[in-house]
């Protein structure tokens, strides 16, 4: 980012721009693996995305479940 930025040149609004669209369109684990950030992290990016896929674990899993209890 410093070349970048020493050609006068902001990255870091385009970064936090994608992070954010990113973090509404995808749930956190998802997010982290595929970019390599902490869980934490894009959990914190998840919610302030204001992303509605918090349980989507949660969910997946209970359908593993009933799937192989069937």
């Amino acid at each position: 980012m410093r070349k970048v930025t020493a050609l006068g040149m902001r990255a870091r609004p385009a970064r936090n721009t994608t992070l954010m669209e990113l973090s509404a369109e995808l749930p956190a684990i998802v997010l982290s693996r595929l970019l390599g950030i902490h869980i934490s992290r894009a959990e914190k990016w998840t919610k302030e995305a204001g992303s509605i896929r918090a349980g989507y674990a949660a969910e997946l899993s209970r359908r593993k479940a009933f799937r192989s209890s069937s």
